[in-house]
């Protein structure tokens, strides 16, 4: 049984589809009804400031996709403290005790969703989150730890920012060449394509994925 964590996500729901295309058992965990649920998984709706009582048990895989809602220039580092607050909270905390939890419920893999670039010791706030669950997952010690760096995913939201994003993408990406192809914007489509197929394989070890792996 798979463990899911952030299915109402744009990303997140796409990933969850196409665990279900594959007939991979999956239990969602959710604030709100998951829509376009497939017929392999069933949700579990809870309240995340209370995951201490969460009690699960024959979880094989976990997947993290949690992210909270943020505006283009968030991602690139401008944050109020407010947010940096809200932000750590979701996408550190509650990521890393969902791993704990589905870590002692028998899981021996895990998959999560990150970011290129994602460093504990970058200025960029948002980066720096991502690369510090990255370094607490890997602490704990799973036997396949797939790590997925995508860069911006084109084709969120009909929002301003967002739109702006992916006019930016469509004028880089072909100039994003060799050790630049990673930061490569890539379409929810393929990620969550790339992201099933690697996953079940579950290759042991720790291991990182960027745009190469996603085409």
């Amino acid at each position: 049984m798979n463990l899911f964590a952030g299915s109402t996500g744009f990303l997140g729901n796409n990933i969850l589809k196409e665990l279900g295309f594959n007939k991979s058992p999956t239990l969602a965990l959710a604030r709100r009804e998951i829509p376009n649920l497939p017929d392999t998984s069933q949700e579990l709706l809870i309240n995340f400031e209370n995951l201490d009582q969460l009690s699960l048990s024959n979880i094989n895989h976990v997947y993290l996709s949690l992210g909270y809602p943020l505006i283009y220039y968030n991602v690139m580092g401008l944050m109020s403290a407010s947010l940096k607050k809200e932000f750590f909270l979701v996408d550190f905390t509650y990521q890393l005790e969902i791993a704990k939890i589905a870590k002692k419920a028998g899981a021996k893999n895990i998959s999560l969703i990150s970011a290129v670039a994602a460093d504990s010791n970058s200025w960029n706030y948002y980066l720096k989150t991502k690369g510090m669950l990255e370094e607490e997952i890997i602490k704990l010690g799973f036997e396949s730890t797939n790590i997925f760096q995508p860069g911006h995913l084109t084709g969120n939201k009909f929002r301003l920012d967002i739109l702006f994003a992916d006019a930016v993408s469509i004028v880089l990406d072909p100039f994003l060449l060799g050790p630049l192809k990673k930061f490569r914007s890539i379409s929810a489509k393929k990620l969550s394509l790339a992201v099933v197929k690697i996953s079940l394989k579950a290759k042991a070890g720790i291991n990182y994925f960027d745009y190469k792996d996603f085409i």
